[in-house]
């Protein structure tokens, strides 16, 4: 890992993802069988520069913005779901990684403009105070992107309260639990940690790392992202996948629909009104799903930019999670609605097709993808109620 001599431009970053687009799908078939991502699309990352792209310029990175993010997420997402996931978390990450205290930052970032880490929040372990810091134990659950990652960031519960905690990917062991349908190439397994040692400054008070933060943004001033609250930031990915996923799908579609015969009449199906007409629909459910999620972004942007025009209400904030999950949810149509008209054949293995709607099955799946639960509390909301059971720091 070395330092790019210069943090390349968004538009630039955004044309590299591009390039990498039929790579990721040559290599989606090997990505699946390794159950992570190969080693040589991490290097491609790298040299495209994406692991600085959220990293404040202060330590060298792109700093790009929240919409940036999601058209390079998407973008990846395009060539293979479980690329653009794994891509996004290995860039948000640095971002949260340059959250706590600048002796945790020098250990992080010592010999490269970026560190590559894994996540995992729940269900929480525990952190028992000791000389110089804390012993932690506990098992995680999800921690996408670990088989990639030198860090691994967990919550871990202190006497004086939840904290989140940086632990060597050395330190911890990685249990493999993602054995799954869709979705394979994210390799978010289990991590656990039995009586870790982990200095003071690699923890930060949970409250404080996930909040909109202050001192996130003294101690890089002039990146406006950086002091985000984390539930602004990672519940994009979701939305950015389905999106790039029914991209896909839809471009897959689109190049097969004039060569495939209908045998019942020998016609093509590209010919029959009803399949123009699912496409269509298809393609108009997308279309909607990105104004819905644009207009989040500049909502989000809005409320904790530097700008600040708009408050963060309960009312604004169940509007962005509305749009976000909303968004992924037609995705997540519009990707149904292809399949639905593109035959049997596709469900044999190794069609793309096929491995989007698997990929598709798991991703609706996500907590940060429910709609129905998100519908509910929101929709309270907008009609005046609070959000009940549902944990402010979350929505």
């Amino acid at each position: 890992m070395s330092p790019l001599l210069t943090a390349p431009l968004p538009a630039e970053l955004l044309s590299n993802a591009e390039a990498l687009v039929p790579l990721l799908r040559e290599r989606a078939a090997e990505t699946e069988e390794l159950r992570r991502l190969p080693d040589e699309t991490i290097s491609d990352f790298e040299r495209a520069g994406l692991f600085s792209a959220m990293l404040p310029a202060t330590l060298g990175g792109s700093q790009i913005d929240l919409i940036e993010y999601v058209d390079i997420v998407r973008t990846l997402s395009r060539g293979d779901a479980s690329a653009g996931w794994v891509g996004a978390f290995l860039m948000a990450h640095n971002l949260l990684l340059a959250r706590y205290g600048a002796q945790a930052q020098a250990d992080f970032f010592q010999g490269g403009t970026y560190a590559l880490a894994a996540a995992a929040a729940t269900p929480p372990g525990t952190a028992v105070t000791t000389e110089g810091g804390y012993l932690v134990s506990g098992r995680w659950r999800f921690a996408s992107a670990v088989m990639h990652a030198q860090w691994v960031m967990v919550s871990a519960v202190s006497p004086s309260g939840p904290l989140s905690v940086a632990v060597p990917i050395e330190d911890v062991t990685v249990i493999d639990t993602w054995q799954v349908p869709g979705m394979k190439g994210t390799g978010s397994n289990d991590v656990e940690a039995k009586d870790v040692f982990v200095p003071a400054h690699r923890t930060i008070e949970f409250a404080l790392f996930s909040a909109d933060s202050e001192r996130a943004a003294a101690l890089h001033p002039g990146y406006p992202l950086a002091a985000y609250p984390v539930n602004r930031i990672l519940p994009v990915i979701q939305a950015a996948v389905a999106l790039g996923t029914a991209d896909a799908a839809l471009e897959l579609f689109r190049g097969n629909a004039g060569k495939r015969v209908r045998m019942q009449t020998g016609q093509r199906i590209v010919d029959e009104p009803l399949v123009r007409s699912a496409y269509a629909h298809a393609w108009d459910l997308l279309h909607v799903a990105e104004l819905q999620m644009r207009d989040a972004l500049e909502m989000t942007a809005a409320i904790y930019g530097p700008e600040r025009s708009q408050e963060a209400s309960l009312e604004n904030r169940a509007v962005i999670n509305l749009g976000l999950t909303g968004a992924g949810t037609k995705a997540f149509a519009a990707v149904d609605l292809v399949v639905r008209s593109s035959g049997a054949s596709i469900f044999r293995t190794g069609d793309p097709l096929e491995r989007i709607c698997r990929d598709v099955q798991v991703i609706r799946n996500h907590a940060s993808a429910d709609f129905m639960t998100m519908s509910a509390v929101a929709g309270g909301v907008l009609l005046g109620q609070d959000l009940g059971d549902f944990p402010e720091p979350l929505f």
